[in-house]
């Protein structure tokens, strides 16, 4: 094992910064001799252990014609381990007053812990059990499976979600980042106990995870702690995935209008592919993005809600992942008022990528992220899962301790010539509609020419064109 020691100083525990610093206790970070990368923080405020774990397979890795996988071997991961059933493992976790839990994502599955610090051994011990060797039984898995199917089925009810897949779908199209991550309802259905065993055997290995411990602990014990609990754990040459090529924007307009007979509301969403989560210029994009549509004094905010009472609610977002990503706006609206409402917010954003911001909104923009930094890493959790997307995504090891410093360095033309490159021209984004097509099918193509329409379930389909 190689043990580097670092004395950065991050933020945590009491949150004091000094200047643009937030400062911490000393991170230590060890990588096993099987290639399971460990980090270890001190934080004493609270006798808690808290785990969070990053296994780099997600949805991206789902084999051909088995979407879905990822999520289910995510929802049986916890469900019985070693000589322990389901219910008994469940139990011996309640009984810690602990919990672990597994969540697939895009790009890797997280697994997070929670004990108290005089039950680490114990608690430790029942992780071990579940990373290492989980049971998979066949009832469980065709119980979760049943879940995930009634999952995607019920998720058609929610225009919010149907348009989170539909737009996603009709960007990325076949690319990896275009599948759903609980999977297609006609590729759920087939999945089984070899296809859960088949993903968990190649991609849950220690060379291909990262794993961080905030807690109630002596770093150089809870490094020997985890050496002994994870050691004997098998490396595979092949268990880290090879990356992903980012995924190509779209060149043209694209508009779907997606079916909701039902639907009280007009969802919307547009947007482009974008960075990933380690570009140099994210700091710069999300100050703009804080302007444009990430705060409630936000643009969007302004124009759509306050002064035209369109929505209560628009957003933009920088979707960064590990080798891309997109910068997407949504908003929500009476049947009514789609048309208007997506003609204001493209005009918004296309106004905004096309002036420099105003003086005062940067500096309120800057102030806003800064203040809010801290508070967004103050519990141990929330800091556990932060260091994690630091290791999982190559960012560097001063990320924390130098994020507000270089907030406020971003300028007005740093902000401005993101917004340009990285924030899509209005007539080049890929536009997703959910609502009553009998009342909006008309009015949208008269404002924006051909519309493609679809029903809900249709939606899945989309990640398996060819854009």
């Amino acid at each position: 094992m190689r043990t580097l020691v670092v004395a950065v100083l991050v933020a945590a525990c009491t949150l004091a910064w000094a200047a643009d610093e937030v400062v911490v206790p000393p991170i230590t970070r060890a990588t096993l001799d099987n290639g399971l990368r460990v980090v270890v923080v001190e934080y004493h405020e609270l006798p808690l252990l808290e785990f969070t774990l990053i296994v780099g397979a997600g949805a991206a890795q789902d084999p051909a014609g088995k979407e879905g996988t990822a999520a289910l071997v995510a929802g049986t991961l916890t469900k019985g381990a070693g000589k322990l059933g389901a219910d008994e493992l469940a139990r011996a976790i309640e009984s810690l007053g602990g919990r672990i839990g597994a969540s697939p994502g895009t790009d890797g599955t997280i697994v997070s812990a929670e004990f108290l610090a005089k039950d680490f051994a114990a608690g430790l011990d029942l992780l071990r059990q579940v990373l290492l060797d989980p049971t998979f039984a066949k009832d469980e898995i065709r119980r979760a499976r049943d879940e995930q199917e009634a999952s995607i089925v019920a998720a058609l009810e929610d225009t919010s979600a149907v348009a989170e897949k539909c737009y996603a779908g009709l960007l990325y199209g076949a690319h990896p980042y275009g599948r759903p991550v609980d999977g297609r309802s006609t590729t759920v259905a087939k999945l089984g106990r070899g296809d859960v065993r088949d993903f968990y055997e190649r991609w849950y290995r220690p060379n291909n995870t990262v794993l961080v411990l905030v807690g109630d602990v002596n770093a150089a014990d809870a490094v020997r702690r985890l050496r002994e609990a994870f050691g004997a754990w098998r490396g595979r040459p092949d268990a880290v995935p090879p990356r992903i090529a980012p995924p190509e924007r779209i060149t043209a307009r694209r508009v779907l209008l997606v079916d909701k007979p039902d639907a009280t509301q007009t969802q919307i969403r547009f947007g482009n592919i974008a960075i990933a989560r380690n570009d140099p210029r994210f700091i710069p994009a999300t100050v703009g993005n804080t302007i444009l549509g990430g705060g409630f004094t936000s643009q969007l905010i302004e124009e759509l809600r306050i002064k035209r009472s369109l929505t209560y609610a628009a957003w933009s977002q920088f979707a960064a992942r590990l080798t891309g990503g997109d910068f997407r706006i949504g908003t929500f609206t009476k049947t009514p008022t789609t048309t208007e409402t997506l003609q204001l917010a493209l005009q918004v954003e296309g106004t905004f990528r096309t002036h420099p911001p105003a003086p005062a909104a940067l500096e309120k923009a800057k102030t806003y992220l800064r203040g809010q930094f801290p508070l967004r890493i103050e519990s141990p959790d929330a800091l556990a899962g932060r260091l994690a997307e630091i290791e999982f995504h190559g960012l560097p090891e001063d990320e924390l301790r130098t994020y507000r410093a270089r907030v406020a360095a971003v300028s007005g033309d740093e902000v401005a010539s993101v917004a340009e490159t990285l924030m899509p021209s209005p007539d080049v984004v890929a536009i997703v509609v959910v609502g009553k097509a009998a009342e909006i099918r008309a009015p949208l193509e008269a404002a924006f020419g051909p519309v493609e329409t679809m029903a809900a379930a249709e939606c899945e389909n989309l990640s398996t064109r060819k854009r």
